[in-house]
């Protein structure tokens, strides 16, 4: 019995932290999404993003974000500065 509740007690805490790190994801994707916005882009929901390892090896890193809401798709190369704030957008196909 002591192992179960010690099991379900780990099972909630990895609960929680899951969700808060899924609402920190959500958060980064709205900023991300808001200065897209910013930079006269269209972009209401950011579907995928992922660091570009390839272009990011020979300078600063590369975030390709992909927005889509099911009606509507573009792709945005971002170039971040080092410390991990947005310096350029452009569009990427």
């Amino acid at each position: 019995m002591k192992r179960i509740a010690q099991g379900l007690c780990l099972l909630v805490a990895l609960t929680d932290v899951a969700a808060a790190q899924s609402l920190q994801v959500r958060i980064l994707e709205r900023q991300t999404a808001r200065a897209i916005r910013a930079a006269g882009f269209w972009c209401n929901q950011i579907s995928d993003a992922r660091i570009d390892h390839v272009l990011s090896a020979a300078g600063p890193t590369i975030v390709l974000v992909t927005c889509d809401d099911k009606t509507r798709f573009a792709q945005y190369k971002l170039t971040m500065t080092p410390d991990d704030k947005i310096s350029k957008i452009e569009v990427w196909n």
